[in-house]
């Protein structure tokens, strides 16, 4: 077995053990309010204190708990720099029947990160990401890790090639089960380390021979990512596959 899967495996037992013995709290929970309420008015370095957090969540772990939330700007959507959002984390302590701020700190997390992962001040969950990192960037064929062939720069040009065509463009839906890699050019070799799903929205951009150049806009980050994928993974019309 692979020291890549082996990592794995540690990892999904370690998080697994600590998903076992936390509860989250409910958005009605009493204390879940007080806790999002006290984590907004704990200081942390570098967050404002007058700073917005959405998207929170409280875990109840035995005599600690976790309470986490993205930064959000005055009008509740999440606050990105350079492509990460801003995430405050608040360890709470058990004493007695009150609940005390033992610890906070604020950390950056890729949009594509999971939050509850990242919302865990425990020390286990880096190796597990890192572990599904390279899993999903070197998947396992028949038992042994390949990577896709570097390809020179100027075949991965973000600019799109010549003979593109705009005919079949404009809105349509990616049809392809699963993840649909996107591509900075018209080959395997340009992955971008980004993907989208069945079922997204896309404005289709440009075709070339089997291929088709999309822009996808996040619902919720709004950032846009234009790539490119296999032509017939996504269709024209609005209508979902």
């Amino acid at each position: 077995m692979s020291r890549l899967l082996i990592t794995l495996m540690i990892g999904l037992l370690g998080a697994g053990h600590v998903a076992c013995e936390a509860r989250q709290l409910k958005a009605d929970d009493p204390m879940r309010i007080a806790m999002v309420s006290q984590a907004r008015s704990t200081p942390v370095k570098g967050v404002p204190s007058d700073a917005r957090l959405a998207m929170n969540r409280v875990w109840v772990d035995g005599s600690q708990a976790y309470a986490c939330g993205v930064r959000a700007d005055a009008h509740g959507a999440p606050v990105i720099t350079d492509g990460h959002l801003q995430l405050k984390r608040v360890l709470f302590r058990k004493h007695g029947s009150q609940w005390q701020v033992e610890r906070a700190d604020q950390v950056d997390v890729s949009m594509h990160e999971r939050i509850d992962l990242a919302c865990s001040m425990k020390r286990n969950e880096p190796t597990m990401l890192a572990a599904l990192r390279e899993l999903e960037s070197n998947p396992p064929a028949a038992g042994t890790a390949s990577k896709r062939p570097a390809a020179p720069d100027a075949i991965c040009d973000a600019k799109p090639p010549g003979g593109a065509s705009k005919d079949s463009t404009g809105t349509g839906r990616i049809t392809k089960p699963g993840r649909s890699a996107l591509h900075s050019a018209p080959s395997l070799s340009c992955y971008i380390g980004k993907f989208i799903v069945r079922g997204d929205k896309v404005s289709i951009l440009a075709r070339i021979a089997g291929w088709a150049q999309v822009s996808y806009t996040h619902p919720i980050t709004q950032v846009t990512t234009v790539g490119w994928l296999k032509d017939d993974w996504v269709k024209l019309g609005t209508a979902a596959p």
